[in-house]
């Protein structure tokens, strides 16, 4: 069977429309994304955990992320005022925890102004979910989506993944494993001779590049924990380790690289004031994220699982731009 190939619509974005509503893989996609939607209501839905809805604009964004990182926020002006895109509801969704008994969940779009590439776009859906709970707990659940999503697409979808992926195999494999955990301190230790693998963001950090987490799924395979992430690296709402050093966060990976992070937040006010400070914050637009703790402290944790990321390890293929189906270049202004 002749595998269906990508268009590369987004080379030509003048030529999107054309490719979109007459090539298969285009149908295709809007099926797995059909899917996916599925199976996030049903798979939240048995956990007993609350869909929730909010503004796509914010005051507070997520994305001063910490050392490292590549997230830049997208601000536009409202009647004269500067607010935020939102990169991330996960704010939002804290607050959504603590209304409800056992947390919230949305799937979004999520803006991001970095440049676009294989790897990054810049307007993705997210499927976040915030609980009640500690890091061991969200990444179990985390796992239990993710397992969850495969089982339905390779009961509804099956052919035509094959169609593009040419078989099905990494997913039944996925299906039959415990996702595998490393340190990040461990996987920089293996990644130390590896010329590009790392690189150094200051005199004690150093950061695991494309080709570094490349590596790592060669050797362990898809769907691999990296754990205990340096806390400077981290965003200022991550938990900081009793060691001081490191955070109570994780990245799972799986086909291009990243495809998840997840993460415990700072508890206490007392906890918040430090990490803001330590990671050179402006506390100015998080008084209510203090505010928040002030009036309900509760331990959550919580998500971001990157859509497209996941059909590109779905579909076994390499450029996230093939896998949205309305092309957004903030470079460049796109129709409709």
């Amino acid at each position: 069977m002749k595998k269906v190939q990508a268009p590369n619509s987004w080379k030509k974005p003048e030529k999107h429309i054309e490719k979109l509503l007459t090539e298969k893989w285009y149908r295709i996609l809007c099926n797995i994304y059909k899917s996916i939607f599925e199976a996030t209501y049903a798979f939240y839905k048995k956990e007993k955990i609350t869909p929730m809805l909010f503004p796509v604009t914010t005051g507070s964004i997520s994305s001063p992320m910490g050392l490292g990182s590549d997230s830049v926020p997208v601000s536009v002006s409202i009647n004269g005022n500067k607010v935020y895109l939102a990169d991330s509801m996960q704010f939002s969704l804290e607050i959504g925890a603590r209304l409800s008994d056992t947390g919230a969940y949305y799937i979004m779009p999520t803006f991001r102004g970095e440049k676009m590439d294989e790897r990054h776009l810049n307007e993705f859906v997210h499927s976040e979910v915030e609980i009640i709970g500690d890091i061991n707990d969200v990444m179990k659940l985390a796992n239990r989506y993710i397992k969850y999503m495969i089982r339905y697409l390779l009961k509804h979808n099956s052919s035509e993944i094959k169609s593009i992926a040419g078989d099905i195999t990494h997913m039944q494999d996925a299906l039959k494993k415990s996702f595998k955990q490393i340190s990040y301190d461990q996987a920089l230790q293996e990644l130390q001779h590896i010329h590009g693998a790392t690189e150094k963001l200051n005199d004690e950090i150093f950061n695991i590049t494309k080709k570094g987490e490349k590596h790592l799924l060669q050797k362990y395979g898809d769907f691999l924990w990296l754990t205990n992430l340096p806390w400077l690296m981290v965003p200022f709402y991550q938990a900081k380790q009793k060691d001081g050093k490191s955070a109570y966060a994780a990245d799972l990976l799986a086909g291009i690289g990243e495809i998840l992070g997840c993460g415990q937040r700072v508890l206490s006010v007392k906890e918040l004031d430090e990490s803001l400070r330590a990671h050179k914050v402006d506390s100015k637009e998080y008084v209510w994220y203090r505010k928040m703790r002030e009036i309900k402290q509760i331990q959550t944790s919580g998500f971001g699982l990157g859509i497209e990321r996941f059909i590109l390890w779905v579909l076994k293929h390499n450029d996230i731009r093939d896998c949205t189906i309305l092309l957004r270049d903030h470079n460049n202004i796109t129709m409709p």
